[in-house]
């Protein structure tokens, strides 16, 4: 039996539930720099915009994948495609708006 044999149902539900289990191992991070973040808070009186840039990628990859697992793209994320820019999505932001 060929690669191109299989029911490509099949071969989605492998990439979601790679997927699923990367993007729920992604959520530990976001919490931990959001308490990190609100330290910063609390000690300088802003956030760090650094801790938040990063924050706002893995985020934005989070989404990526949330949008696979539940048909709302095609598009496999990364690393079959690349991340969104952040201007990028503010610009579609203000369009919507």
């Amino acid at each position: 039996m060929k690669v191109t044999d299989f029911n490509p149902a099949l071969i989605r539900l492998l990439f979601m539930l790679g997927y699923g289990f990367l993007a729920y191992f992604l959520i530990w991070p976001i919490l931990a720099l959001a308490v990190i973040q609100f330290g910063f808070h609390l000690i300088e009186g802003i956030p760090n915009a650094r801790l938040a840039s990063l924050n706002w990628r893995i985020i934005s990859y989070l989404t990526q994948i949330l949008d696979f697992i539940c048909y709302r793209s095609e598009q496999k994320p990364f690393p079959f495609n690349s991340l969104p820019i952040e201007s990028q999505v503010k610009n579609k932001n203000k369009k919507k708006a």
